[in-house]
């Protein structure tokens, strides 16, 4: 056989499965289904539909366990912060020499600033209320012992001096 002829019938063999393919094809597009089929066709599409998604819920846990780890660090954060707050607090207090109830309920502050502001304040008013305190002009003092003349009178007529 010649090349000629081979390639001819390779061609012809090929344009056969061709034909064969597109018959095939075309008694799958004329074929009609049953409900059987048509349900095991779906099941089988949506097995496979699900096996793209089967470690969704895997992903999930994790998503939810690394919200809990952000809530916990931004908790933390916070009770750092409210710590920090309130050893500049009691600092501040301390070397105005507030007492801690005062303290607690007057330094109100959030920055070092606003928090000495308010122990300055604090701390003058309170000298302040001690200058004006409850005073008796004379407490304490004997009337008896100032220089009264007739006092002095008898003191010189008696010759004691």
């Amino acid at each position: 056989m010649s090349d000629t002829q081979q390639a001819d019938a390779t061609a012809a063999e090929s344009t056969k499965s061709g034909e064969a393919h597109e018959q095939a094809e075309q008694q799958e597009q004329g074929q009609t289904f049953t409900q059987a089929d048509v349900d095991r066709i779906v099941k089988e599409r949506v097995q496979r539909e699900r096996a793209k998604y089967s470690d969704y819920n895997d992903l999930k846990t994790k998503a939810e366990g690394a919200k809990t780890a952000e809530d916990r660090i931004a908790d933390l954060e916070q009770q750092y912060k409210a710590a920090e707050a309130r050893a500049m607090r009691a600092s501040i207090a301390s070397e105005y020499g507030i007492a801690a109830e005062d303290r607690d309920l007057f330094l109100t502050g959030e920055d070092e600033e606003t928090l000495t502001a308010q122990a300055k304040r604090l701390a003058d008013r309170e000298s302040e209320r001690k200058k004006r305190s409850n005073h008796v002009p004379g407490e304490g003092s004997n009337p008896a012992t100032k220089d009264d003349p007739t006092k002095e009178f008898l003191r010189r007529a008696t010759g004691r001096d």
